[in-house]
């Protein structure tokens, strides 16, 4: 009886030990898999998928089998890419949208994009406002080039060009200099979304003369060419609209050809187009492209990697305080065509700006926005109808939230 007790007990000792076993195997390939989970991200379809190690360092998910190799898993659909999409829909409902195209850059340039159904993420669509930080750019390259100074009067820049044009330049903007046009700081006309009383409406000015009339026909056809002196920030079409002007002045080109041949060629940018109808705004909302070529375009504003614009250039005018910030409370400054709120350190910052299109009234309303985080990610998204005023915010940061999830291991 003791002997076969002493056997029923090695019997049973064996048996924990597999079993204990076969825990410690299940307990490591739950951990392999929570490991794997977490390395997951966009991957191009022809990564190598030998071992656990390759899969982990290309971004996939794997599937750990009994025998043989660790395999890939490529779902149809990139699930960021999927997460996105469900983020479109679901800002589509929430603003009571109509389209909706969304696309995000991450720092090391992995993009994912996503559109309403039935419209192409590569759909030229109009910039509105963020066609200044276009026309910032051709000023930057100007003075990078020596051909202008920031402290330039628009007097000694545009008495020729004003007398070309049969339009003598009102007296009160001789003093004005580019570094004030630049950050809004030149006693100049606000637009009529932020002052419906007095501000400068551009349908009516379109309707007035024309989209496809001269740059001084727009002061003309809004009473615009008059500044009041001051130098507190007051955010203004008419700003750009001069800088505009001043690149045809300065360039000897006009404005749609300089930035065509001197900035979107360059940086390899083809699907850019200034409509006829739209050359009256050019400088300030003229411009349509697909968000991929705006974020190409504001891949320029990285000042760890220097390409149009020089680090000197974009450390004097984009990172540039001088002017002082546009609000007494936040540490947020107006410079090369963006809202520019810096970082703890000198090479981190992060640059924003929407727009509104609404100047016809027989076509589409946008809402466009952009932002660009140094170092991080940056996104841009166009919306159809323009949501009301007071959802911009919570629309951008639902866009924040949504691009984070994206981005996110499952």
């Amino acid at each position: 009886m003791r002997l076969r007790s002493h056997a029923i007990a090695r019997v049973m000792g064996q048996a924990g030990a597999c079993a204990r076993r076969v825990v410690l195997t299940i307990l490591l390939s739950s951990a392999t898999l929570t490991g794997s989970g977490l390395a997951l991200a966009q991957t191009p379809s022809n990564a190598p998928a030998s071992s656990a190690a390759a899969a982990n360092a290309n971004g996939a998910v794997v599937a750990l089998p009994s025998t043989g190799p660790v395999t890939a898993i490529r779902p149809a659909v990139p699930i960021g890419q999927s997460t996105l999409a469900q983020g479109v829909a679901q800002i589509k409902e929430r603003y009571n949208l109509s389209h909706v195209w969304l696309r995000t850059e991450s720092d090391n340039g992995v993009a994912l994009e996503a559109a309403t159904p039935g419209d192409d993420v590569q759909q030229l669509l109009p910039m509105a406002s963020l066609s200044k930080s276009i026309t910032a750019i051709g000023i930057a390259l100007l003075v990078q080039q020596g051909k202008l100074s920031l402290d330039a009067r628009l007097g000694d820049l545009l008495d020729a060009y004003a007398r070309q044009h049969g339009k003598p330049l009102d007296p009160t903007l001789r003093d004005l200099t580019v570094r004030r046009l630049l950050a809004h700081r030149a006693g100049l006309a606000t637009n009529g979304f932020n002052d419906p009383v007095n501000g400068l409406f551009s349908g009516l000015a379109i309707r007035r003369v024309g989209g496809s009339a001269d740059f001084f026909n727009y002061l003309d056809a809004g009473d615009a060419s008059h500044s009041t002196g001051k130098s507190d920030f007051v955010y203004s079409n008419v700003s750009y609209l001069l800088l505009g002007m001043v690149i045809e002045a300065v360039s000897g080109e006009d404005y749609k050809d300089f930035c065509e041949t001197s900035i979107f060629a360059p940086l390899g940018v083809s699907d850019a187009r200034l409509p006829d109808n739209w050359r009256l705004l050019a400088p300030f909302a003229g411009w349509q492209m697909s968000t991929g070529a705006l974020l190409k375009v504001w891949r320029v504003f990285d000042i760890r990697r220097p390409s149009l614009l020089t680090e000197k250039t974009l450390r004097t005018l984009l990172l540039d305080k001088q002017a002082g910030p546009v609000n007494s409370d936040r540490d947020v400054y107006y410079t090369l065509g963006v809202f520019m709120l810096a970082g703890a350190g000198d090479r981190s910052y992060r640059i924003s700006h929407d727009g509104i299109a609404d100047f016809f009234r027989t076509q589409s309303t946008y809402y466009t926005v952009a932002e660009k985080t140094v170092p991080g990610d940056s996104w841009a998204i166009v919306v159809s109808p323009i949501p009301s005023r007071g959802q911009f915010g919570a629309l951008q940061r639902d866009v924040r939230r949504i691009i984070r999830q994206a981005r996110l291991v499952p």
